[in-house]
């Protein structure tokens, strides 16, 4: 894959570290965000990863905007959409205009379908999606804190029908485990989808409505009492869905939540920040799928429409 044009859309944790890693390996890339003061940090200093891993690269090549790089005639053969999932059906329209002409997109997103954006204006042939295992946050200007990586991730066509996406996919997973972000081809990722999504859905809201990081709800009786119920019905929804996991998944997750220490999920500093969430994408979905398969979810159904009041607050703020 010499010589490969890439674009990263989004340089916050997911897009920072996968940019890092990929220019620290050699690799053309471009990062595009629209922060202004964290890309101008970044142009200057270059790009700071500290943690679970320690990078600093120069960053030769971004822009502000899609817009933008069209505006310069830049051209990718791969977009890693890697913006807050609530962002991208506003961006998916311009992906278009820097693709080349076999280029595709990838979701590199957490949470359920956050690819069909891409579908909907790509085409299933144009379109990759990625399940993401590893998470920080942003510290500073430029700099962001790796705080673990559980390999590998997957990548696998949006569509599995789609073969000339899967060929891609596996191509691309070649190239993220050559800089070390070790990644492997699903001929149905979906399944990976499915399990990260319920890794997440199972904390992150207790953790955006609490404050809480994960070691503190981890240590909390009522926090983690509400964690299993949680996992609990998104694992017997998964299930009526079609992605049934290991008897032990359930005492797996528990694991997963422990070995991230005090990471704070996203979620929470959306809350703080007065961000819109991506429990749309989580809790929501989850329990639309479990209503639609008649499996009870009064927990995820609960716990998203908290956090969708959240929302609604934060929108009449931002308005007010």
């Amino acid at each position: 894959m010499a010589g490969e044009k890439i674009a990263v859309v989004g340089a916050g944790p997911v897009g920072g570290i996968l940019s890092a890693h990929l220019l620290d390996a050699g690799l053309d890339v471009t990062i595009i965000d629209i922060y202004a003061p964290h890309m101008d940090k970044i142009r200057t200093d270059g790009l700071v990863i500290e943690g679970a891993r320690d990078l600093k690269v120069p960053v030769p090549k971004s822009f502000l905007s899609l817009q933008e790089a069209a505006e310069q005639k830049a051209e990718f053969d791969y977009v890693y959409v890697c913006v807050k999932a609530t962002v991208v059906k506003f961006i998916a329209k311009d992906i278009p205009a820097v693709l080349s002409d076999r280029g595709l997109a990838v979701s590199f997103q957490n949470g359920l379908d956050t690819e069909q954006g891409l579908v909907d204006v790509l085409g299933p042939e144009r379109t990759l999606r990625g399940a993401v295992n590893y998470a920080g946050n942003l510290l500073d200007l430029g700099r962001i804190r790796m705080t673990f990586f559980n390999p590998p991730n997957h990548i696998g066509a949006a569509v599995k029908t789609s073969t000339e996406a899967q060929d891609k996919a596996k191509d691309l997973c070649d190239l993220m485990s050559s800089a070390k972000l070790e990644t492997e081809f699903s001929p149905d990722v979906q399944h990976h989808v499915w399990e990260k999504a319920i890794r997440n859905a199972g904390l992150m809201p207790v953790s955006a409505l609490t404050g809480q990081n994960m070691a503190q709800i981890m240590a909390s009786a009522r926090s983690v009492h509400l964690v299993r119920k949680l996992l609990a019905e998104e694992i017997e929804i998964a299930k009526a869905v079609g992605y049934e996991f290991p008897e032990n998944f359930f005492d797996e997750t528990l694991e997963y939540y422990k070995k991230a220490g005090t990471h704070v999920p996203s979620m929470r500093g959306d809350v703080l920040e007065g961000r819109q969430t991506e429990i749309e994408f989580l809790n929501h979905r989850i329990a639309e799928y479990g209503e639609k398969h008649g499996v009870d979810c009064p927990y995820n159904r609960a716990i998203a429409n908290l956090v969708l009041c959240v929302d609604e607050v934060a929108a009449l703020n931002k308005k007010s």
